[in-house]
C-alpha cells in the first residue's frame, strides 16, 4: 500500500481492508514508518518506534474488530514493559509495571502499540513542549503548535501517521489538541472508561484515556470497545 492511499483512511476503513485480506497488518506497519520519515522531523511527534512491536505485526489478521491494527500512545504508562516518561527529565528511563485498563481493552480489540507521541511535561501545560523532547508542531502550519497536553497524537493522526492514537484527557488535553489540528478528540464521560489500575483513577478521575481519530465512526466504535467499569 502506499503511504498516500493508507494515509486516506480512517481506522475502520482500514479495518475492514483488514478482515478482507485486502492488507497485511505488517505492510501498515510499515506505512507508519515510512510516514514517521516523511514527515517527523518537521512535527517532532512521534518519540520512538518498538522495533519488537513492529516485528511482531503479523501478515494475518485475526477476529477482533482492529485486529492488526498498529497504533501510537502518548508518553505517559499505558503498556506494561514500555516507557512512560510524562515528557520529564525527571521521569526518564521510567518502564510501565502494569497495563491500563483502557489500553487492555483497546489491545483486546485488535490494536497494537507500536511506539509513543511527545506531550507536555506531566500532561499539564496546554502546549505540547517539554525539555525532554522538545516542542511539537502543526502539520497544517509548522511555525505553529498543538496545543496540549495529547500534542503528539493529535500531530501523527492529523498528519496521516497514523489514523488513531491514544492520549488522555483532565482539563482539555484531548480536546483541545484534536481542534488545533483539525482532528476528532473525545473527553468520555466520567465513568465511562476505567481509570484503573490507579488507586480512585487519574487525577480523581478527571483524567480519562481515549483515541483520538480521523473520523466519528472511529470514535464511536473505539468507544463501545473501551467502554465499561472493572470490578472495585
Amino acid at each position: 500500500m502506499k503511504l498516500t492511499e493508507y494515509a486516506a483512511y480512517d481506522g475502520v476503513g482500514l479495518a475492514e481492508l483488514l478482515r478482507n485480506r485486502e492488507v497485511t497488518p505488517r505492510e501498515l506497519g510499515n506505512c507508519i514508518l515510512s510516514g514517521i520519515a516523511a514527515v517527523n522531523p518537521q512535527l517532532n511527534a512521534v518519540i520512538e518506534t518498538y522495533a519488537d512491536a513492529i516485528e511482531g505485526l503479523g501478515d494475518v489478521p485475526g477476529p477482533a474488530p482492529f485486529h492488526g491494527m498498529p497504533t501510537l500512545t502518548k508518553d505517559f504508562p499505558i503498556e506494561a514493559g514500555r516507557p512512560g516518561e510524562f515528557g520529564s527529565v525527571l521521569a526518564k528511563g521510567f518502564i510501565c509495571g502494569e497495563d491500563h485498563a483502557f489500553w487492555a481493552k483497546m489491545r483486546s480489540g485488535g490494536l497494537a502499540n507500536i511506539g509513543r507521541t511527545t506531550t507536555s511535561e506531566f500532561g499539564i501545560a496546554a502546549a505540547t513542549e517539554s525539555s525532554l523532547y522538545g516542542a511539537t508542531r502543526n502539520p497544517w502550519d509548522t511555525s505553529r503548535g498543538v496545543s496540549g497536553s495529547s500534542g503528539g497524537a493529535a500531530a501523527a493522526v492529523a498528519a496521516g501517521i497514523v489514523p488513531v492514537a491514544q492520549g488522555a484527557d483532565g482539563g482539555g488535553s484531548i480536546r483541545t489538541p484534536a481542534a488545533f489540528c483539525g482532528v476528532v478528540g473525545l473527553k468520555p464521560s466520567r465513568g465511562r472508561i476505567s481509570g484503573a489500575p490507579e488507586s480512585n483513577a487519574p487525577m480523581l478521575g478527571l483524567a480519562i484515556s481515549f483515541m483520538l481519530t480521523r473520523s466519528i465512526r472511529d470514535t464511536a466504535a473505539l468507544l463501545d470497545l473501551g467502554s465499561g467499569p472493572l470490578p472495585g
